[in-house]
């Protein structure tokens, strides 16, 4: 008889009994400020996957980070943050050189990194629901990309030269603060790409 190791979790305290069988983290209505758990997050060395959902309780936390120490995770693919009251962009993030999904959705974020090109491999970048008001200049680097969500959020300039020419779709969604003909030629200009609204 074959025993299957567990590799999913949804709880911090259960995963730290076996870090290195984490392979997916799942946190749900999380209650608590996770920059002081950094040590715990440096186990996970075989981790691939990780969501965080924030329970609402934490959202007025002023000094609420992610822990840095998820940047020395070499095997993470995926990373999905919801509802974190995160101010500022963790640029440690784009040291994760093997990552394919980023979500950062209801943040408090108002830019991205020029840093972000490092991100080789990502394939689906949304950052949404937030006061992302410019894009990072280095955007078009990204030639692996395909899925870039940008919904709720407070983009002005909608250059198509800031876009990767190889993207499948952009969702512009609930942002309505750009001008219409800026939208219309980045259709033009971006036959290949889907672009919503």
């Amino acid at each position: 008889m074959i025993l299957f190791k567990k590799s999913k979790f949804s709880s911090l305290i259960e995963a730290s009994k076996n870090p290195e069988s984490c392979i997916e983290l799942q946190l749900l209505s999380y209650d608590q400020n996770l920059k002081y758990q950094g040590e715990i997050f440096s186990k996970f060395v075989n981790l691939k996957v990780l969501e965080i959902q924030a329970n609402p309780s934490i959202y007025y936390l002023n000094d609420f980070e992610l822990p840095n120490e998820i940047a020395n995770l070499k095997k993470l693919k995926k990373i999905s943050v919801l509802n974190c009251p995160i101010q500022v962009f963790p640029e440690w993030i784009t040291n994760i050189k093997s990552l394919e999904f980023l979500m950062l959705r209801g943040t408090v974020l108002d830019s991205i990194p020029d840093s972000i090109f490092q991100l080789t491999k990502l394939k689906t970048l949304r950052i949404e629901n937030c006061s992302l008001n410019k894009l990072p200049s280095t955007l078009f680097q990204l030639q692996n990309l395909k899925i870039l969500g940008l919904s709720d959020t407070k983009l002005t300039d909608l250059d198509w030269n800031l876009f990767p020419s190889n993207l499948k779709e952009i969702n512009f969604s609930g942002t309505g603060i750009y001008k219409r003909e800026d939208l219309i030629n980045l259709k033009n200009k971006m036959k290949k790409t889907r672009i919503l609204p």
